[in-house]
């Protein structure tokens, strides 16, 4: 898909919708979490990203939808696990996860 393809699937209504049901899907999975292995830090990131996503879906929609059509394999004709799967692995990214937490 060409960058004016993905910008246009990241603006589209339709694809917005299938991403923030991915999020919260995603979040509620999170607050579920057990802490196990992580540390603190990335287990709080992680917390409290959830958190402000459960409480302002929409405030976090645009940062979303955009992270998941950079991913190319992402298309309008994804399907829902698809879109799931990326918005699940970008999760550390987009709560501040770094290699040093």
């Amino acid at each position: 898909m060409s960058y004016t393809e993905q910008a246009a699937l990241a603006t589209d209504v339709s694809f917005q919708n299938r991403v923030r049901v991915a999020m919260i899907t995603a979040a509620v999975d999170v607050m579920g979490e057990s802490k196990g292995v992580m540390t603190d830090s990335v287990y709080n990131k992680r917390q409290s990203f959830a958190y402000q996503v459960l409480s302002n879906s929409g405030g976090f929609l645009d940062r979303f939808a955009w992270a998941v059509v950079a991913n190319v394999a992402i298309t309008g004709a994804s399907v829902d696990g698809d879109i799931q799967f990326t918005v699940n692995s970008l999760w550390n990214d987009l709560s501040g996860v770094t290699i040093t937490d």
